[in-house]
């Protein structure tokens, strides 16, 4: 289980390290007016154009670190909302903050949200969050009570910045979809499409183990990325990481994507790939992801359940499928 930190030297030096892991990303700054018509503050935000997100950070008094993101490039002067905040107190537990950071047995830090994700707009708030975010949650040991949270990121990752990134689109489009009352709230799949904020778990549904699963969102969407360069019609929902449909609208290939390669997670993530399957019209190609070659024995038991194994590798931050070409041809 996580623990999270409140030392204000240790909280101090990773609230540098978060900062420092944005700046070679970052393209220019931009004067805007921050916030909405009658409650707004002048200020310089940080744009990066590969992201496709800015940010803003300042110290709080001597209470609490802020770090406001948005989504889209702002225009000179316009008044731009908060996406998102991502702060953590200067010392101790405060859990009116939305962000805090956490350590692990191994002392990796992780940087996880509670949920507060206010913004001005009726209907935007922590339930709002927990209804609708799908990510990866964990349980982290929260001074003398546990607590569940959303994991955002490994702070020592190559892909932490990805991580934020991706965080920070999901609440964007949460905040669009979901908070009001409209037909939007109704989510169906008549139509494949890919929608990045249908990647990972409910808040029902917390991860026991959060040191690899930080990825899953990335890898489905670097897969979708080339999938996509192919002209391939592909989606996803909450039950699948990826669908390929045919000219008819026919489902005819179907992804799990897996994070590590340790045989229970194998099972478990053969196990559903069979099962989520099993509603779909037809006979499906199923083709389970995972990071690493598996033996022949293994994979032979998966090929006479119908399962292909397609290898991702890390080149940098991207996730690359060298074996893809031979399973899609």
């Amino acid at each position: 289980m996580l623990r999270v930190l409140d030392d204000e030297s240790a909280i101090k030096k990773y609230r540098r390290q978060f900062i420092k892991s944005f700046k070679p990303f970052i393209n220019e700054k931009i004067a805007v007016n921050l916030g909405h018509p009658g409650a707004t503050v002048k200020a310089k935000v940080s744009w990066s154009d590969s992201l496709g997100i800015w940010m803003l950070h300042e110290k709080i008094s001597d209470s609490r670190y802020w770090h406001a993101f948005g989504a889209g490039k702002p225009t000179g002067a316009s008044h731009i909302p908060i996406t998102c905040e991502i702060n953590f107190p200067a010392r101790g537990i405060d859990r009116r903050i939305g962000g805090a950071m956490a350590a692990d047995r191994g002392g990796r830090v992780y940087v996880v949200h509670r949920g507060k994700i206010g913004g001005g707009k009726k209907g935007v708030g922590k339930s709002l969050f927990e209804d609708h975010y799908r990510g990866v949650w964990t349980t982290m040991e929260d001074g003398p009570v546990d607590t569940t949270v959303a994991l955002i990121g490994i702070l020592n990752s190559p892909r932490f910045v990805r991580q934020v990134t991706q965080f920070v689109r999901k609440i964007d489009t949460i905040k669009n979809l979901y908070s009001s009352p409209s037909s939007q709230l109704e989510i169906t799949f008549d139509e494949l499409c890919f929608r990045e904020e249908l990647i990972g778990a409910s808040h029902a549904q917390p991860e026991l183990d959060p040191r690899f699963v930080c990825d899953h969102g990335l890898i489905v969407k670097d897969l979708y990325d080339v999938l996509s360069r192919r002209g391939l019609k592909i989606g996803n929902n909450l039950e699948h990481d990826l669908l390929i449909a045919n000219a008819k609208g026919d489902i005819t290939i179907v992804f799990r994507v897996i994070t590590d390669a340790l045989p229970e997670s194998i099972q478990s993530g053969a196990g559903q790939l069979l099962l989520a399957s099993t509603d779909l019209q037809g006979r499906p190609r199923l083709i389970l992801t995972i990071p690493e070659f598996i033996d022949e024995i293994l994979k032979a038991k998966l090929k006479k359940l119908g399962i292909d194994v397609l290898v991702y590798e890390w080149q940098r931050d991207k996730a690359v499928f060298p074996n893809l070409p031979v399973l899609i041809c």
